[in-house]
């Protein structure tokens, strides 16, 4: 721990986290937050409180505002890869993706409890399905001059090729399935010691098993995820 506290930061060199919903974002942010101080993680813990309902802001309101930003290292959020390129300054770029069937029943998941409704009506409601689960990590790899998820147009088979393009020029691409050997790497990549304090926050299906009867619904919505997430196994496997 105080090798930790004392720690010499290197302030010039900034992450951009894109944080897919339901791969580990959250606690990634949290050991970001430990890594740099909670006030070094824009929007953290320490941004959050303060914030509407406790919500990322925008991608877009972001870049509105970006000369207002406090100080930090670390810029976090729920917004597309494309944020990357629209950033005034130079960033170094992570993500994470999950294997997208998994991905889709934690998503269904969380939302069961924040709603108290069944699977079985998220299941059904088609805009839901549409925002949430067909092929969303491509819809957020994939977008092009959009930082906002819901911006993005028809996710289709030019999405999914960007997506895959894209997986190149990020700096780190985690897999949330291996999720202690992609923190070792990143530790690796940007002089972190991240690996060494794992944390695993809003785990909604601990065993991963949970609520497996419903893979044959979502199977057929998450064919581009399926290809983009082969892909990022087959980065990972060189990184």
């Amino acid at each position: 721990m105080l090798l930790r506290f004392f720690k010499k930061i290197d302030r010039s060199k900034k992450i951009l986290v894109i944080h897919i919903a339901k791969t580990a974002g959250t606690s990634l942010r949290k050991m970001l937050e430990d890594e740099y101080g909670r006030q070094r993680v824009y929007p953290g813990t320490f941004h959050l409180e303060h914030l509407p309902n406790g919500w990322y802001p925008l991608g877009s309101e972001m870049l509105k505002d970006f000369l207002k930003l406090p100080p930090h290292n670390v810029l976090a959020g729920h917004f597309t890869a494309a944020m990357a390129d629209m950033v005034p300054t130079p960033y170094r770029t992570a993500i994470f993706l999950r294997d997208p069937i998994q991905r889709s029943l934690s998503m269904l998941n969380q939302f069961s409890h924040m709603l108290h409704v069944p699977i079985t009506t998220l299941l059904e409601n088609e805009q839901f399905m549409t925002d949430n689960i067909a092929d969303y990590q491509t819809r957020i790899m994939g977008a092009a001059g959009v930082c906002d998820p819901h911006q993005v147009g028809t996710v289709d088979d030019d999405a999914l090729a960007r997506a895959v393009g894209r997986l190149e020029s990020l700096d780190f691409v985690g897999i949330t399935e291996r999720f202690a050997e992609s923190c070792r790497i990143f530790d690796r990549l940007f002089d972190t010691r991240i690996s060494k304090s794992i944390q695993r926050i809003h785990v909604f299906r601990p065993e991963g098993t949970e609520l497996q009867e419903h893979m044959p619904r979502i199977e057929p919505l998450v064919q581009r995820d399926q290809v983009l997430y082969d892909a990022a196994l087959a980065r990972f496997k060189v990184q």
